[in-house]
């Protein structure tokens, strides 16, 4: 049975210290994370926020050309319910009152709910924009619309942070953590062999005489 040399054990602490250290930053990532989503707060009137009674509201594209900010009111109750990733960004699809469709990237918490028929829609702002292909096909086969205007979509998500992605951070943390394990365990024994307190990790063999 191999046993561990004792010289490697203090080496395992580091390297485990390491991994804890770097487990502990990501429970307190999410944690932090978490709270900054859930307390977040738009000012109305601001892009991603709700309207006020200063808003423009617009209905058609042209309208929206009009204005720096505008809000639309809009029977598309649907339009929040679709979405389309491309780009790792989440986008909708908004039907104007004019019938015309527009790309959007929406703040659901900005939007405000009017009747059963109608809702208003988060501040928003006209960002240039090249809507590609593969967006555009998304939306046909999601919902059988087309955009009406491929150059621009609509920015109603303003500075709204996204909820943290638990995942994607668990992955980091855990890639993170076996990286440094490794590099605290094997360098910590590099230094102690270099300094003289440890033993070589492979200590040569003395060649026999024949």
């Amino acid at each position: 049975m191999t046993k561990i040399r004792m010289d490697f054990v203090p080496c395992l602490l580091i390297g485990g210290l390491l991994l804890w250290l770097v487990t502990l930053a990501g429970d307190k990532y999410l944690e932090n994370a978490k709270e900054r989503y859930e307390t977040q707060k738009i000012s109305a009137g601001k892009v991603g926020g709700q309207a006020t009674e200063d808003t423009p509201l617009v209905e058609s594209i042209d309208e929206m050309k009009k204005h720096d900010v505008f809000c639309v009111i809009t029977k598309d109750k649907d339009y929040e319910l679709y979405h389309m990733e491309y780009d790792n960004k989440t986008w909708y699809a908004l039907k104007l009152p004019s019938g015309e469709v527009v790309c959007v990237q929406n703040n659901y918490a900005g939007s405000k709910k009017l009747d059963d028929k109608t809702r208003r829609t988060p501040v928003g702002r006209i960002v240039s924009f090249d809507i590609p292909d593969e967006l555009a096909k998304k939306l046909d086969k999601a919902r059988g619309l087309t955009f009406s205007d491929r150059t621009f979509y609509v920015d109603m998500y303003g500075e709204w942070l996204k909820a943290p992605n638990e995942d994607r951070v668990e992955l980091v943390v855990t890639w993170g953590g076996l990286l440094l394990f490794l590099t605290g365990m094997i360098g910590s024994h590099m230094l102690g062999v270099k300094i003289g307190i440890f033993p070589p990790a492979f200590p040569k063999r003395k060649k026999t005489e024949e």
